[in-house]
């Protein structure tokens, strides 16, 4: 195998951002309202609801140099 390896870092949100999370097939549409050290709180536009998510479930893919 002489394919580089694909190295996943942590995503870096900022507050404010708006992200579409694919989930059972869907597309979720929630707002960056706080973050800190471990965790991200979104909000729905739509129906205001708020959630808090553990933040090491993000990843992106990175550049392997």
């Amino acid at each position: 195998m002489n394919k580089p390896p694909t190295i996943f870092e942590p995503y870096q949100f900022t507050v404010g951002e708006r992200i579409l999370r694919r989930r059972q097939g869907k597309l979720e549409d929630w707002d960056v309202i706080a973050i800190n050290d471990a965790e991200i709180t979104v909000k729905c536009p739509f129906h205001g609801m708020e959630l808090t998510w553990k933040k090491n479930h993000f990843w992106i893919a990175g550049d392997s140099d």
